[in-house]
């Protein structure tokens, strides 16, 4: 059985956009995918029966961006202008909340009223989220898994579909709940903290990036990251270079978290195997294969000004870091 786990988050999914397309063509077929923030999208188009359906939506995309702007300038333009039926400036907020902030007496007041936590709204139409919602759930296929963040509870929420629920390691100690694939799911699944919550929940990316614990019932698991594993920062001497490294550090955390759950998997399954049934010396346990995660990581480190912009270079990257791990791995 074989499973990608897909890192997402803000504009850093054309990697594996460029990873999953390559993989496509390469007629690789997961049983399972579980999909963070960005790359549900992603998910969404590689699952389409068009097997060349995220190149062309995002060979669309790159055309209707490519218009000169250097990246540190676009960036400026989405934050203040925002991206077309994804996202945009919550500017009538000020207004909406001036009538029930006054009169200003403390400083308390004064400052939850200048640095508001919804200080961008959700464009996506709802025929976006019905889509996904609907695709996903009758798909009979492939088990898929979102995830959400549950801010009241301070759980994670796995949004799945039929084919999901009846294949992954669910345990209900575990501290996630599980919910079937919806549009307020897919919707819930997407919903950055700028926008506030929806329902209780934020995007999945906040927590739990990526979903790999329920995986471990296949024997190969693909992991698609959003950033390189290893050291690809500078020195942090400004605001952007901490955001950098806060960026980072939320991305290797939740995923080391992950990986060492699996590794001590391993160690056990290692343990056991070497293990004899006592009635016989001759005779071992059963052998038990460990779990295979194998990983596919960009080798161009993004940062701040770049979390929404989408490039073809990303891409492209995805691509490369995909056809090199089928040379390395899946041919061997």
């Amino acid at each position: 059985m074989l499973a990608l786990a897909l890192q997402g988050i803000g504009g850093m999914n054309s990697f594996a956009a460029g990873v999953l397309q390559t993989l496509r063509n390469e007629g690789v077929k997961p049983d399972l995918i579980s999909a963070t923030s960005g790359a549900i999208l992603s998910a969404y188009y590689f699952l389409q029966k068009d097997s060349n359906a995220i190149g062309k939506h995002y060979d669309e995309y790159f055309k209707s961006e490519e218009n000169g702007i250097p990246t540190f300038f676009k960036f400026m333009q989405y934050a203040y202008l925002g991206i077309p039926e994804k996202f945009s400036p919550n500017y009538l907020n000020i207004f909406e909340r001036l009538p029930y902030n006054g009169p200003f007496s403390t400083l308390e007041e004064w400052i939850n009223f200048y640095f508001p936590n919804k200080i961008y709204k959700s464009e996506f139409p709802q025929q976006f989220f019905d889509d996904i919602a609907n695709f996903f759930s009758t798909n009979e296929e492939v088990g898929i898994i979102m995830n959400a963040y549950n801010v009241n509870n301070d759980q994670a929420v796995l949004y799945v579909n039929e084919r999901a629920m009846n294949t992954i390691a669910l345990n209900k100690s575990e501290n996630f709940e599980v919910k079937p694939i919806t549009p307020d799911g897919v919707r819930a699944c997407l919903q950055l903290l700028q926008y506030g919550d929806f329902q209780g929940e934020y995007d999945g990316a906040y927590q739990y990036n990526p979903v790999l614990s329920p995986l471990v019932v296949a024997d190969e698991i693909i992991l698609v990251t959003v950033a390189p594993l290893g050291k690809s920062l500078d020195p942090i001497d400004n605001f952007f270079d901490i955001e950098d490294f806060k960026l980072k550090m939320l991305f290797k955390n939740a995923l080391y978290a992950e990986l060492n759950g699996i590794s001590r998997i391993n160690k056990l399954i290692e343990y056991g195997n070497k293990l004899v049934r006592p009635e016989s010396a001759n005779k071992p346990y059963k052998e038990y294969k460990p779990i295979k995660v194998q990983t596919i990581q960009p080798t161009i480190h993004r940062g701040f000004f770049e979390y929404f912009v989408e490039t073809r270079e990303f891409y492209q990257d995805g691509v490369s870091q995909a056809k090199k791990f089928i040379d390395d791995s899946l041919n061997k």
